[in-house]
């Protein structure tokens, strides 16, 4: 009887493409990001002073930081795409940046919403 061995060339299953596919658009929302990151930069100038703003919302507003963090993204799913690895590292790459893609766009989210946050809260305790 002869054992299993795995192909590196094994195929995705749909769970996998799902990933892969919410990895995506992790990283087209974060290469969008600083379209929206300006509204709210102008938004947070009228209120007043930038330099006031928190440093996450500083990085989150600014036409740069969305999109180094798209960088690890793209580069997990351009790993876990290869097919010429084992199946079972491919699919650790696209966790990853499933992952990262993730956690990547709620920093920029949270950092977007930090000065309303804070403007809720002052309101709310008066």
């Amino acid at each position: 009887m002869q054992a299993i061995s795995a192909s590196p060339h094994e195929r995705f299953t749909i769970l996998d493409w799902l990933g892969t596919v919410a990895a995506g658009f992790s990283v087209v929302g974060l290469l969008l990001f600083p379209m929206a990151g300006q509204s709210f930069a102008g938004m947070f100038e009228d209120m007043g002073s930038r330099a006031s703003l928190p440093l996450l919302t500083r990085l989150a507003t600014s036409a740069w930081f969305p999109l180094a963090l798209a960088v690890p993204v793209v580069v997990s799913l351009a790993f876990g795409l290869r097919a010429s690895t084992p199946l079972s590292r491919r699919r650790a790459w696209v966790v990853g940046a499933f992952i990262l893609g993730g956690a990547a766009f709620g920093l920029c989210l949270i950092g977007t919403y930090l000065p309303v946050f804070a403007i809720a809260g002052a309101v709310k305790a008066e």
